[in-house]
């Protein structure tokens, strides 16, 4: 386990404040197809345009992997660097490998804490990003509570389902660590296996955020372009916590292509919401 200490210029500095809120997007970017950084600003301008607010709402974007090109496009995106705070700050992070995550957090939101872990039993270099996000019950509210955002990308393929699960058990812990009163976790989760393998998150203790999980409206992969395996819901957002409300979560960038008509990923991206139950009086 790792620290960061993200520290912005002070040119995009702005004044924090806590958000009673939290819109939340999870997207694996693909860093093995040509053009990983056209592709990966398009996804951005889909971001831009057709996800977020003008200027956006506080968030946290979770991304899976970039590669040394989409990450340098990501660093250098003036809409990136006005409105986001990235760790890592550095492709050195990546255990040595060529690709990896980024999470971006709006600047105004006071982040409490960063660490990222890797997994012990990876032989794919996999690992995850936590940060700790203040959140109030509701807009006028002086109580604060704290979840905890993880984004990762589990152990790929049919080799990698004996390893997933210890994976995100580990981030489940993490997640429901002393002083933390809530947890998320979205990124591609890689579950393509049989009955066992969908059922992961439930024995880490986690919830789907997916309220039609055998929906193929609910697919993530396997479309763009159709390949060897049948169309899954790799990506997805699962979550802990007494009070913590987690939207169900959206498909978007169905479809989403360049100019070119390469497509942007072979993934589709997750979006939802994040906030607390107000307590009853």
């Amino acid at each position: 386990m790792s620290n960061y200490q993200p520290d912005p210029p002070l040119k995009y500095r702005c004044e924090k404040s806590i958000p009673s809120e939290l819109r939340l997007v999870t997207w694996n970017v693909d860093f093995m197809a040509p053009h990983s950084d056209a592709r990966f600003l398009h996804i951005l301008s889909y971001l831009q345009k057709s996800t977020l607010s003008a200027p956006p709402e506080p968030s946290c974007i979770l991304l899976q992997e970039l590669d040394a090109k989409s990450f340098a496009a990501l660093l250098a995106s003036d809409w990136v660097r006005k409105h986001y705070a990235v760790v890592p700050d550095s492709t050195k992070e990546w255990c040595d490998h060529h690709y990896g995550n980024a999470t971006l957090v709006s600047r105004s939101i006071p982040v409490q804490n960063v660490k990222k872990m890797n997994f012990y039993n990876s032989q794919m270099g996999r690992t995850a990003i936590f940060v700790d996000i203040p959140i109030r019950p509701w807009a006028d509210s002086d109580e604060l509570r704290v979840v905890r955002v993880a984004n990762t990308h589990l152990e790929s393929l049919p080799q990698g389902t004996s390893r997933r699960p210890a994976q995100l058990k580990a981030i489940a812990e993490l997640l429901c660590a002393e002083g933390v009163d809530g947890g998320v976790v979205g990124g591609d989760m890689n579950m393509i296996g049989d009955t066992k393998d969908q059922t992961i998150h439930i024995a880490a203790g986690l919830e789907d955020a997916c309220l039609f999980p055998d929906d193929p409206a609910s697919h993530t992969w396997g479309y763009q372009p159709v390949c060897q395996w049948p169309p899954q819901r790799l990506d997805r957002v699962f979550f802990v916590g007494e009070g913590l409300l987690v939207d169900s979560v959206q498909v978007i960038g169905r479809g989403l292509r360049i100019k070119n008509g390469q497509w942007a990923s072979d993934h589709c991206g997750l979006s939802t919401t994040i906030s607390f139950s107000a307590p009853q009086i």
